[in-house]
């Protein structure tokens, strides 16, 4: 995905220049592995708060769900399962590192519902235009060119579609990073250059701001 913090990559040095450059143009490098060990911490899956999102998000099986940014597949799982079986999930990162990881937890768990998706920094680069919830959970504010990728999400989106964005407040803990604040407000009008509007906002997770977007 257009992570920076939670993408890095390395190699060889040509794999370096060809698969770190859309990383190095987000924002906050850090190699998959560190990533991986500081979100799947036991203590900060809980916080999450993984069940209130899928019920306040009202997945049901059979929807299609694209997790932006999923990094080491967190969400992407439990979202599988609330989908299955006939519908799916598009795990989405731009390191291959994590979609690696993601496809053998899958493969442990004998999920078979999740596609993952090696997007670009300004593009998730899903495979059809059949989403019914794209969800930015704890992401956007990693994404250095959020209006493009927010336009070029809902463009995935099928009629009734809609985006999902769960983020820090600006006194949160990015408030000394200025580069990593992303409010309401400048979401809603990137949102509304992209066709959407807010339709629901939700409080049920301390510390942090939940709204879902839909069609005008």
């Amino acid at each position: 995905m257009q992570l920076t913090r939670r993408n890095g990559f390395a190699a060889a040095v040509a794999v370096v220049v060809a698969i770190a450059a859309p990383a190095a143009r987000q924002l906050a490098a850090r190699p998959a592995d560190d990533w991986s060990a500081r979100l799947e911490r036991p203590e900060r899956v809980a916080s999450l708060k993984i069940d209130y999102i899928i019920a306040s998000l009202g997945l049901k099986p059979g929807d299609v769900v694209a997790d932006i940014g999923a990094g080491p597949g967190v969400l992407s799982l439990p979202l599988a399962k609330a989908v299955a079986p006939a519908g799916k999930v598009y795990a989405v990162e731009i390191d291959p590192a994590f979609l690696d990881r993601i496809h053998g937890k899958t493969t442990q768990a004998g999920i078979h519902n999740v596609t993952t998706v090696l997007g670009a920094y300004e593009d998730p680069k899903l495979p059809a235009n059949d989403v019914d919830v794209a969800l930015f959970h704890d992401v956007l504010h990693h994404i250095k060119e959020r209006a493009a990728y927010l336009k070029a999400t809902a463009r995935y989106l099928k009629p009734g579609g809609r985006i999902a964005v769960v983020e820090l407040p600006a006194d949160g803990s990015h408030k000394d990073e200025p580069e990593l604040i992303v409010t309401k407000d400048q979401v809603g009008r990137w949102m509304a250059d992209a066709g959407l509007v807010p339709v629901k906002e939700f409080s049920g997770i301390e510390g942090k701001w939940f709204v879902v977007y839909g069609r005008r």
